[in-house]
Protein backbone atom coordinates (compact mmCIF):
# COMPACT_ATOMS: atom_id res chain seq x y z
CA UNK A 1 0.00 0.00 0.00
CA UNK A 2 1.13 3.35 -0.95
CA UNK A 3 0.85 5.32 2.21
CA UNK A 4 -0.18 9.57 0.69
CA UNK A 5 3.22 11.03 1.58
CA UNK A 6 1.48 14.79 1.22
CA UNK A 7 1.36 17.27 3.76
CA UNK A 8 -1.46 19.62 4.00
CA UNK A 9 0.46 22.66 3.26
CA UNK A 10 1.78 20.83 0.29
CA UNK A 11 -1.98 19.88 -0.64
CA UNK A 12 -2.43 23.73 -0.02
CA UNK A 13 0.36 24.89 -2.51
CA UNK A 14 -1.05 22.45 -4.85
CA UNK A 15 -4.60 23.72 -4.78
CA UNK A 16 -3.60 27.52 -4.70
CA UNK A 17 -1.14 27.00 -7.85
CA UNK A 18 -3.75 25.19 -9.35
CA UNK A 19 -6.42 27.64 -8.62
CA UNK A 20 -4.17 30.77 -10.17
CA UNK A 21 -3.52 28.40 -13.36
CA UNK A 22 -7.89 27.12 -13.28
CA UNK A 23 -9.56 29.84 -11.51
CA UNK A 24 -12.81 27.94 -12.75
CA UNK A 25 -13.22 24.03 -11.19
CA UNK A 26 -15.10 22.12 -8.90
CA UNK A 27 -14.53 19.49 -6.00
CA UNK A 28 -14.05 16.61 -9.09
CA UNK A 29 -11.36 18.56 -10.49
CA UNK A 30 -9.21 18.89 -7.40
CA UNK A 31 -10.05 15.32 -7.23
CA UNK A 32 -8.52 14.00 -10.32
CA UNK A 33 -5.58 16.85 -9.18
CA UNK A 34 -4.64 15.29 -6.34
CA UNK A 35 -5.14 11.55 -7.62
CA UNK A 36 -2.89 12.23 -10.71
CA UNK A 37 -0.44 14.48 -7.95
CA UNK A 38 -0.08 10.84 -6.03
CA UNK A 39 -0.46 8.30 -8.81
CA UNK A 40 0.52 9.69 -12.35
CA UNK A 41 -0.93 7.85 -15.17
CA UNK A 42 -1.38 4.93 -13.43
CA UNK A 43 -4.51 4.16 -14.64
CA UNK A 44 -4.07 3.72 -18.40
CA UNK A 45 -3.99 1.13 -20.86
CA UNK A 46 -0.17 -0.29 -20.91
CA UNK A 47 0.25 -0.32 -25.05
CA UNK A 48 2.49 1.95 -26.71
CA UNK A 49 0.61 1.93 -29.69
CA UNK A 50 -2.52 2.44 -28.04
CA UNK A 51 -1.46 5.14 -25.75
CA UNK A 52 0.14 7.04 -29.26
CA UNK A 53 -3.29 6.48 -31.36
CA UNK A 54 -4.91 8.31 -28.37
CA UNK A 55 -2.47 10.58 -28.69
CA UNK A 56 -2.92 11.17 -32.24
CA UNK A 57 -6.42 11.25 -32.55
CA UNK A 58 -6.72 13.48 -29.64
CA UNK A 59 -4.37 15.93 -31.47
CA UNK A 60 -6.59 15.97 -34.48
CA UNK A 61 -9.75 17.18 -31.96
CA UNK A 62 -7.65 19.92 -30.55
CA UNK A 63 -9.41 23.26 -31.72
CA UNK A 64 -6.70 25.60 -29.27
CA UNK A 65 -4.07 25.47 -27.64
CA UNK A 66 -3.88 23.86 -23.70
CA UNK A 67 -1.58 26.26 -21.58
CA UNK A 68 0.20 25.37 -19.22
CA UNK A 69 2.73 23.80 -21.78
CA UNK A 70 4.07 22.31 -18.20
CA UNK A 71 2.12 22.22 -14.80
CA UNK A 72 4.48 20.25 -11.90
CA UNK A 73 2.08 18.35 -10.03
CA UNK A 74 4.19 18.09 -6.87
CA UNK A 75 7.46 16.51 -6.45
CA UNK A 76 6.84 13.36 -9.12
CA UNK A 77 4.23 13.82 -11.88
CA UNK A 78 4.24 16.88 -14.27
CA UNK A 79 1.55 17.58 -16.84
CA UNK A 80 2.78 18.26 -20.17
CA UNK A 81 0.06 19.91 -22.68
CA UNK A 82 -0.26 17.70 -26.35
CA UNK A 83 -0.38 21.41 -27.91
CA UNK A 84 3.80 21.37 -27.37
CA UNK A 85 3.17 18.63 -30.14
CA UNK A 86 1.08 20.56 -32.24
CA UNK A 87 3.67 23.45 -33.67
CA UNK A 88 4.80 23.47 -36.96
CA UNK A 89 5.63 19.73 -37.57
CA UNK A 90 6.08 17.38 -41.07
CA UNK A 91 3.16 14.33 -39.85
CA UNK A 92 6.29 12.11 -39.26
CA UNK A 93 8.06 14.33 -36.97
CA UNK A 94 4.71 14.85 -35.36
CA UNK A 95 4.33 11.06 -34.72
CA UNK A 96 7.94 10.70 -33.97
CA UNK A 97 7.49 13.03 -30.70
CA UNK A 98 4.10 11.45 -30.43
CA UNK A 99 5.76 8.07 -29.68
CA UNK A 100 8.63 9.53 -27.75
CA UNK A 101 5.42 11.68 -25.29
CA UNK A 102 4.24 7.69 -25.35
CA UNK A 103 7.13 5.96 -24.41
CA UNK A 104 8.19 8.41 -21.25
CA UNK A 105 4.28 8.13 -20.30
CA UNK A 106 4.54 4.56 -20.07
CA UNK A 107 8.09 4.92 -18.15
CA UNK A 108 6.29 6.86 -15.37
CA UNK A 109 3.67 4.09 -14.81
CA UNK A 110 4.12 2.68 -11.74
CA UNK A 111 1.58 -0.32 -10.06
CA UNK A 112 0.46 0.85 -6.24
CA UNK A 113 -1.13 -1.60 -4.26
CA UNK A 114 -4.22 -0.88 -3.26
CA UNK A 115 -4.89 2.62 -4.69
CA UNK A 116 -8.42 3.17 -4.17
CA UNK A 117 -8.21 2.92 -0.20
CA UNK A 118 -5.15 4.54 0.07
CA UNK A 119 -6.41 7.53 -2.25
CA UNK A 120 -9.92 7.85 -0.31
CA UNK A 121 -7.81 8.02 3.07
CA UNK A 122 -5.67 10.74 1.84
CA UNK A 123 -9.09 12.43 -0.08
CA UNK A 124 -10.31 12.23 3.73
CA UNK A 125 -7.37 13.41 5.38
CA UNK A 126 -6.96 16.63 3.33
CA UNK A 127 -10.39 17.46 2.68
CA UNK A 128 -11.05 20.20 4.88
CA UNK A 129 -8.02 21.74 3.79
CA UNK A 130 -9.41 21.19 -0.06
CA UNK A 131 -12.71 22.94 1.27
CA UNK A 132 -10.87 26.22 3.27
CA UNK A 133 -9.63 27.00 -0.42
CA UNK A 134 -12.39 26.01 -2.75
CA UNK A 135 -15.70 27.59 -1.56
CA UNK A 136 -18.84 25.68 -3.47
CA UNK A 137 -21.77 23.54 -2.60
CA UNK A 138 -21.63 20.65 0.18
CA UNK A 139 -23.49 18.36 -2.72
CA UNK A 140 -20.50 19.08 -4.91
CA UNK A 141 -17.96 18.42 -1.94
CA UNK A 142 -20.10 14.94 -1.33
CA UNK A 143 -20.24 13.92 -5.71
CA UNK A 144 -16.27 14.01 -4.83
CA UNK A 145 -16.56 12.24 -2.05
CA UNK A 146 -18.27 9.12 -3.38
CA UNK A 147 -16.20 9.18 -6.47
CA UNK A 148 -13.16 8.85 -4.25
CA UNK A 149 -14.93 6.07 -2.21
CA UNK A 150 -15.86 4.02 -5.03
CA UNK A 151 -12.55 4.66 -6.34
CA UNK A 152 -13.68 5.65 -9.92
CA UNK A 153 -11.28 8.30 -11.63
CA UNK A 154 -13.83 10.95 -12.81
CA UNK A 155 -13.36 13.28 -15.73
CA UNK A 156 -12.82 17.16 -15.64
CA UNK A 157 -16.20 18.76 -14.73
CA UNK A 158 -18.50 20.22 -17.20
CA UNK A 159 -17.67 23.72 -15.60
CA UNK A 160 -13.85 23.05 -16.25
CA UNK A 161 -14.61 21.85 -19.79
CA UNK A 162 -16.80 24.70 -20.11
CA UNK A 163 -13.45 27.45 -19.37
CA UNK A 164 -10.75 25.14 -20.40
CA UNK A 165 -9.97 23.07 -23.05
CA UNK A 166 -7.70 19.70 -21.18
CA UNK A 167 -5.34 18.16 -23.57
CA UNK A 168 -2.63 17.05 -20.96
CA UNK A 169 -0.59 13.87 -20.26
CA UNK A 170 0.83 13.16 -17.07
CA UNK A 171 4.64 11.88 -16.56
CA UNK A 172 7.53 11.65 -14.24
CA UNK A 173 10.27 14.46 -15.00
CA UNK A 174 13.06 12.24 -12.60
CA UNK A 175 12.82 10.02 -15.69
CA UNK A 176 15.85 11.10 -17.40
CA UNK A 177 16.51 9.38 -21.10
CA UNK A 178 12.99 10.07 -21.64
CA UNK A 179 12.51 13.67 -20.44
CA UNK A 180 15.51 14.56 -22.74
CA UNK A 181 15.25 12.87 -26.04
CA UNK A 182 11.45 14.45 -25.48
CA UNK A 183 12.95 18.00 -25.24
CA UNK A 184 15.50 17.44 -27.96
CA UNK A 185 12.57 16.52 -30.39
CA UNK A 186 10.90 19.37 -29.31
CA UNK A 187 13.47 22.33 -29.94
Amino acid sequence: MKKCELTAEHISDLIKSELCVHPRLEPVDLYKLLYQTLYGPSHIVRDQGQVSLNISSELWQMTAAYTPLYQNLGPIYTRISLSVLKTGNSIPDRQQKIDALSRWILASCSEYDDVSSDFFSCWNSHLPVMQSLLETSPEAWDKASALAEAGKIPSHSELFHRHYDPHYRLVRMDKTDHYQHFMELNQ
